[in-house]
């Protein structure tokens, strides 16, 4: 309705102000310099101003039109580089599960900017190089994964971390998981890797330290626990007892919680670090100790193990052992080796016949019959060799 108005108005002013205006046309005059004039009526000058109008709009929009064409023409080409950037990281990424490494380095390297994840083909490219033996490029290409995407810094360091672990590069793995650790405390991931990077390390006491503190955290049930937790004590044993056998008496005495002296296990990983690294005296001492207080037939075996000059306190200590345990075959047997280190034959034999009675050992069979042979108690003796043949049989 009112633009119907509108036309009204300006068809009646047309009809009102026409005749004056073409009885009145009106005169312009534009003189430029001396010689160059232009003249002609109002009505030609407005005429000519609304064309002139008219023609740059005409030529706003064939430019507008020619920048959109542009603008396609360059998203043409982008959306191709892209394709092609998408085709380059999966034919990478088939190179790479295929073994061809240096294809796929290429081809990774070269597409990772467009990819869609940027970050994991940076990582895919690192894996090839990294199995290249290119370990600057790998950590070029590990730096670019973590500038290429938001969020993925805690998970490169992670893959960097493994990437130099399975190079070996121990040292540089464990800063790479501190400077991680600092600043993404409370991962998972990392506990698991200070767990193979510590024993690579010969850092057995930091293991033991982290494997209790993150104890929670760690997918081991209550066994699997303990067999990991005596496995580390094993290697701590044998570490220090091969510094000092002194320090790792200490270690033991003072370190060592109370429930662990106790345990039968962690007191024969104990004698076997210190005799392993000839510390046979102070393997002595601490089993003497232990079997005053607690005589523990478990332990028994570990006298034949000594290498020492001195069997008197022992011997003394066993044979007062017999009096008081009501199973003796072990005592036995621990005594005859003892009395055959000293060439008490006599004693040997003794001993042998009631041990073989309870403690069925085919060593010890060969061992009584020979004896037994050289002491022209021939009847004796073929009598335990055929017990011995039995018992092996058996």
């Amino acid at each position: 309705m009112i633009r119907i108005i509108i036309i009204v108005a300006v068809l009646m002013a047309g009809l009102i102000f026409a005749p004056e205006i073409s009885g009145n046309k009106g005169y312009i005059l534009v003189s430029l310099d001396t010689y160059t004039t232009y003249e002609t009526t109002i009505i030609n000058a407005v005429f000519m101003a609304v064309i002139f109008y008219f023609l740059l709009l005409l030529a706003e929009w064939l430019l507008r039109k020619l920048l959109s064409m542009s603008s396609v023409t360059r998203g043409w080409f982008g959306q191709r580089k892209t394709k092609k950037a998408q085709k380059n990281s999966l034919l990478g990424m088939l190179a790479l599960f295929e073994g061809d490494a240096k294809q796929a380095q290429k081809l990774l390297a070269k597409s990772a900017e467009r990819t869609e994840a940027p970050a994991l083909t940076y990582i895919a490219a690192a894996r090839a190089a990294q199995q290249q033996g290119q370990y600057d490029l790998r950590d070029e290409y590990l730096q670019q994964a973590t500038q290429s995407q938001q969020g993925c810094r805690v998970a490169v360091a992670l893959v960097w971390v493994e990437l130099q672990l399975e190079a070996k590069q121990y040292e540089n793995a464990l800063a790479t998981l501190n400077e991680l650790d600092t600043n993404f405390p409370k991962k998972k991931r990392a506990v698991e890797l200070y767990l193979q990077i510590y024993p690579a390390l010969q850092e057995w006491q930091k293991y033991i330290d982290v494997l209790h503190k993150q104890r929670k955290s760690l997918d081991y049930t209550e066994s699997e626990f303990e067999a990991v937790q005596l496995d580390a004590y094993q290697h701590l044993f044998t570490q220090l007892a091969l510094q000092e056998g002194a320090a790792l008496h200490s270690y033991w005495e003072n370190t060592c919680p109370r429930w662990m002296r106790k345990e039968l296990a962690y007191q024969k990983i104990l004698l076997d670090a210190l005799i392993n690294s000839g510390n046979d005296k102070i393997a002595e001492q601490l089993l003497l100790e232990k079997l005053n207080k607690q005589f523990s037939l478990p332990l028994v075996p570990y006298i034949d193990k000594l290498t020492i000059n001195d069997h008197y306190p022992l011997i003394q200590l066993l044979e007062k052992k017999l009096k008081k345990e009501s199973e003796t075959g072990l005592i036995h047997q621990a005594l005859a080796k003892l009395k055959l280190k000293e060439n008490n034959y006599a004693a040997v034999i003794q001993h042998l016949i009631i041990s073989v009675e309870s403690v069925a050992d085919i060593d010890d069979f060969v061992l009584l019959a020979d004896l037994l042979e050289k002491d022209d108690r021939e009847q004796e003796a073929q009598n335990y060799y055929r017990k011995g043949l039995l018992s092996a049989v058996s």
